[in-house]
C-alpha cells in the first residue's frame, strides 16, 4: 500500500507540503495511476504532519516507476482526475471502489 504521508520530522516545525516531481509523460499503454485522497486534519495538516492548510480536498498522484508523484486539489476524486488530465491527457487509473 502506497503511503503518500508518511511522519515529518517535526523537530524545528512542520513543513510547507510535501516533494512532488513530474518527469516524463504518461503514454496510452502506460500502467494506470494511482489516485488517493489524503484527508487532513482540523488545521490543515496531513496524517503525516505536513501543513497544507484548508481548502479543498488533498489527492496525490502517482505511478509504480516513481517518476510521477505529486500532490493536487480538488474538489473530488472526478475532478482529480480531470485536472491530472489536463496535463497527462492518456492518464487512466486504478479503481478504488470505496472512492466511486
Amino acid at each position: 500500500m502506497i503511503d503518500p504521508t508518511p511522519p515529518v520530522n517535526a523537530r524545528y516545525g512542520a513543513p510547507l507540503g510535501r516533494r512532488s516531481h513530474q518527469q516524463g509523460d504518461v503514454l496510452p499503454d502506460d500502467p494506470p495511476l494511482t489516485l488517493l485522497h489524503c484527508p487532513l486534519d482540523e488545521g490543515g495538516y496531513d496524517e503525516g504532519g505536513a501543513y497544507w492548510g484548508l481548502g479543498d480536498p488533498l489527492f496525490w498522484v502517482g505511478n509504480d516507476e516513481g517518476d510521477l508523484a505529486y500532490f493536487l486539489r480538488a474538489r473530488g476524486l472526478r475532478h482529480a482526475q480531470r485536472l491530472v488530465r489536463e496535463d497527462y491527457p492518456d492518464a487512466h487509473f486504478h479503481t478504488n471502489p470505496e472512492e466511486d
